[in-house]
């Protein structure tokens, strides 16, 4: 290896003298020695930088698509996004847009329930003052009670109130009825809630209240409709059954032969017989209407059983029996046909004799035949005698009561022993007084409230 150097063989990195840089300019002249290894390493790196930059610039040049398919991903992006704001502001929109409305629809709603309490409030102090008078009537209207069913051949619920009423002959207590006149216009705990309406899916809190308030509000309102018809239900029945009590008066004088001045005819369309014709259901009327029914016929109810105590309808002596009746009979004293005029009460001596009636009493003494006797002239025009009386308990211009007692039985005047006669005249003219006292035990129970 040495002996072939030797021989002129040259040996890359290795030469006697190194490569020599020259630099004249002018009068300067430089001269720089270069290393074949650093020539080396700056050519290698100057061709790799020329192979690089080539092999970018043609990259880029033949894949400018990835260029242009970035720039449209990044639009798509950017749509998309615009896209879920613009759909998130509309949904916002939306449900800010129904807010507002079922806000403003609940507020009507509430206005309308307060104006309806504010209504009811008002005809609930008038059915209550109604309710008191028809109580001071006699009408009894049971409170809190289930409203009675309609019978399964009664279509009509005031048929049903109808039957419900109606009593066993002239004079008959009727039932109460079971109804709820107590307008508590708050509502009711124990009532179901209505359906609560289908709305599109909102924010579960917000949709929750708003349900909740619907909920209430249509509670509030079934609430409010039920109190307005048992409103308009009492209203009904009093007006049914103060008609139908001052009917059954005014049919039980009349058959008196009695007139009553002061009394009004029954608010009836119908007559009272042959009457007839399809069956038609009572339709719904003005509460204004129903309740200025009530009150006029409480009115004439009140008007006729304050003429009707007029009426000489009690017993003079309770419990007595009648041993001799009004009517044709043989006289104990002669023996013949005579027609006696009263009714006579068997009853022993001493016995309380009471008036059958308000009145004034305009005679009080001996009167012929009827020994120590009284008469008294009654409101209604009716005058009543009482004969054969041991003692007199009052004198006349007295004023007296209903069963006050008024003398002691005997056997004064023309009489064969102990008892009481009683007649009942009407303009001088003698009545039975039997018809009277029935009348009376048929129609005492509507004259006693």
């Amino acid at each position: 290896m040495t002996g072939h150097a030797a021989n002129g063989q040259k040996v890359f990195g290795k030469r006697k003298e190194p490569h020599r840089v020259i630099i004249a300019k002018g009068d300067h002249v430089r001269s720089f020695t270069i290393s074949p290894w650093i020539a080396g390493a700056a050519t290698a790196i100057g061709v790799m930088l020329a192979v690089g930059y080539v092999g970018a610039t043609a990259y880029l040049v033949l894949r400018d698509d990835i260029i242009h398919s970035s720039a449209e991903r990044q639009a798509q992006m950017q749509l998309s996004y615009e896209d879920r704001i613009a759909s998130l502001r509309s949904r916002i929109d939306q449900l800010t847009s129904r807010s507002v409305l079922e806000r403003q629809s609940l507020e009507a709603q509430l206005e309308g329930v307060v104006a309806r309490q504010q209504n009811l409030d008002t005809r609930q102090s008038r059915v209550a003052a109604l309710l008191q008078k028809a109580a001071a009537s006699g009408i009894r209207v049971a409170v809190g009670g289930p409203v009675p069913q309609t019978k399964p051949d009664v279509a009509d619920p005031l048929l049903a109130l109808d039957a419900e009423l109606t009593g066993t002959g002239i004079g008959g207590t009727p039932e109460p009825i079971a109804i709820t006149p107590e307008l508590n216009l708050r509502g009711s705990q124990s009532e179901t809630p209505a359906a609560t309406v289908n709305r599109p899916a909102a924010a579960p809190a917000h949709q929750a209240a708003l349900d909740g308030k619907t909920t209430l509000i249509e509670t509030v309102n079934g609430n409010l409709q039920r109190m307005d018809r048992e409103a308009h239900l009492a209203l009904d029945v009093i007006a049914v059954t103060a008609e139908r009590d001052a009917e059954r008066i005014s049919e039980t004088v009349d058959k008196l032969g009695l007139q009553l001045a002061a009394a009004a005819p029954p608010q009836s369309d119908a007559p009272a017989k042959a009457s007839g014709g399809p069956y038609v259901p009572l339709g719904a009327t003005d509460f204004d209407a129903r309740l200025e029914r009530a009150e006029r016929a409480l009115a004439a109810l009140d008007t006729l059983k304050t003429a009707a105590r007029g009426i000489p309808f009690d017993r003079p002596v309770a419990g007595a029996p009648v041993s001799s009746s009004f009517g044709p009979r043989l006289d104990p004293f002669l023996g013949r046909m005579a027609m006696h005029t009263g009714t006579d009460f068997k009853a022993p001596r001493g016995a309380s004799i009471r008036a059958p009636g308000p009145g004034t009493v305009v005679f009080s003494g001996r009167n012929g035949g009827y020994g120590k006797s009284v008469e008294i002239e009654h409101p209604s025009g009716v005058v009543t005698r009482f004969a054969h009386m041991s003692r007199i308990l009052v004198k006349k211009g007295q004023t007296v009561t209903a069963r006050e007692p008024i003398g002691r039985v005997g056997s004064t005047g023309r009489s064969t022993g102990p008892h009481l006669h009683y007649e009942v005249r009407m303009d001088d003219r003698p009545m039975n007084p039997t018809r009277f006292m029935d009348a009376g035990e048929r129609i005492k129970p509507l004259l006693e409230n």
